[in-house]
């Protein structure tokens, strides 16, 4: 899978304290968190938080692509 930003990865985790599953885009040398998509398993929606200003809309995008993937589905 390509990377979104050079140096860049994405870490897939579980929250059980917010009750969902995360997607965070981090730099690889600081470990700093540069974004995240959050899914909720109780309102079954998704939420993102940027931490870094001035970033690529393309960036944001495929990052949100990916999350869209990789998180679960929403469920009518």
């Amino acid at each position: 899978m390509a990377k979104l930003i050079e140096g860049s990865d994405t870490i897939m985790g579980s929250d059980v304290q917010r009750d969902g599953m995360y997607l965070e885009l981090i730099v690889a040398a600081s470990g700093d968190e540069v974004a995240e998509v959050f899914y909720s398993d109780e309102t079954r929606k998704m939420q993102i938080s940027i931490y870094k200003q001035n970033l690529p809309l393309e960036v944001i995008e495929q990052f949100i692509a990916r999350a869209k993937n990789a998180l679960p589905e929403k469920k009518e």
